[in-house]
């Protein structure tokens, strides 16, 4: 009983504690085991329970002599998070298709109004990465890594940093999905044209052409579903 009672007085003080850290900049000490132990008026077991659950969650780092700071929190950990979640589920491929329609069209429509230079940049290099591995024998994974990073430099355009959470898990997706299927090549002139045409409405700023065009890409995709892969191939999971 005392133990249950330790875990709801942990979960408790870490939920509190949860949201003063997140106001808190990475690097910044938190007050010692005492005073949290004195400031809460619980036992300092309850205050190492609660730096337990505070390092599960990602929010503290806890080093010999500085006690529990502040943790940058680390973006891949929440998509690696995502990911997992993803694959534990029953979606199929065509689910996920309709997935990558819903939040890319509005993504690529954020990057024509919010792109920097930058980002036009590394748009045309991954196309140029595309285009030169189209036939050339043996460079199938050199085109594939073009095409997902292709769409998440559209990502980090779009300015939404959620956006690119998102995009790395379901890039793992098609990763898997399409380095196993023959039927992914043949698709391939259609994808570099199509980037090109995505490409070229975010750097005009126009988002209602960069809607259209990626809407375009995906509806494509969706339609010709079956010749990148068999439904026995997707989703795949790792063990």
């Amino acid at each position: 009983m005392a133990e249950a009672l330790h875990k709801r007085l942990s979960e408790t003080l870490a939920d509190k504690l949860q949201d003063e850290i997140v106001r808190l900049t990475p690097g910044e000490r938190l007050p010692t085991e005492a005073e949290l132990a004195r400031r809460f008026d619980v036992s300092r077991t309850v205050v190492r329970e609660t730096a337990r659950l505070l390092i599960q969650r990602g929010l503290v780092t806890v080093k010999p002599g500085r006690g529990m700071t502040v943790a940058e929190l680390d973006g891949r950990l929440i998509a690696e998070q995502y990911g997992l979640l993803m694959r534990r589920s029953e979606g199929s491929f065509a689910q996920l298709l309709e997935l990558r329609l819903v939040l890319e069209v509005e993504m690529a429509q954020l990057a024509a109004a919010r792109r920097t230079e930058q980002h036009l940049a590394d748009l045309e290099d991954a196309n140029r990465r595309l285009a030169g591995a189209l036939d050339r024998p043996g460079a199938r994974d050199e085109f594939l890594d073009a095409d997902l990073r292709f769409h998440e430099i559209v990502a980090r355009a779009s300015g939404n940093p959620f956006f690119s959470l998102v995009i790395g898990p379901l890039n793992g997706f098609l990763r898997d999905t399409y380095r196993g299927s023959p039927g992914y090549p043949a698709e391939a002139a259609h994808t570099v044209e199509e980037h090109v045409q995505i490409a070229e409405a975010i750097a005009a700023g126009d988002p209602s052409r960069a809607r259209f065009a990626t809407e375009n890409h995906l509806r494509r995709i969706m339609r010709h579903r079956d010749r990148l892969v068999t439904e026995n191939e997707a989703i795949p999971t790792r063990t």
